[in-house]
């Protein structure tokens, strides 16, 4: 099997970079937790899944709580 060899436009497809921006949503434990994904582009692939295990629980604390 042959390597696959990535060209310019296709590594630049891959790069977090080219996410559309974040948009505030007013509700500050919601935008807390949604800014973090903006620190997956300075950390390596490998600890990707804890930044998005910490979202998703802050997230998930934001809509069931009940006060």
């Amino acid at each position: 099997m042959e390597n696959q060899e990535w060209n310019e436009s296709q590594q630049q497809e891959l790069t977090l970079g080219n996410l559309k921006p974040i948009v505030p949503t007013g509700e500050t434990r919601v935008d807390g937790a949604m800014e973090r994904l903006a620190e997956l582009s300075n950390l390596p692939a490998i600890e990707h899944v804890s930044v998005f295990e910490d979202v998703h629980r802050r997230l998930h604390e934001s809509l069931t709580d009940n006060n």
